[in-house]
């Protein structure tokens, strides 16, 4: 009985563990002359779809993007990414 619950207190730390550093992901930011707010979320959106990843195992669908990809796609459509402070 006492190792169920020790099987369950971990299971239950791994995933806790899972959303914090599901939470924690890195923001960046992308610009360029001329931006407008329309131009960067077509962008964006192409670009996820690029850098997507179904097969990660991740708990939201933005967690299973592959963020240098997305970097790379978005500085070949003449963008400077950079992390947020």
């Amino acid at each position: 009985m006492a190792q169920a619950a020790l099987v369950r207190a971990r299971a239950a730390a791994a995933l806790a563990l899972c959303l914090l550093a599901g939470c924690a992901a890195e923001r960046w930011s992308y610009t360029k002359p001329g931006l407008t707010p329309g131009k960067l979320d077509q962008d964006l959106e192409a670009c996820r779809r690029q850098a997507h990843r179904p097969y990660w195992f991740a708990f939201t669908r933005s967690a299973r993007v592959d963020q240098e990809a997305l970097n790379q796609c978005m500085q070949q459509k003449g963008y400077a990414a950079r992390p947020d402070d």
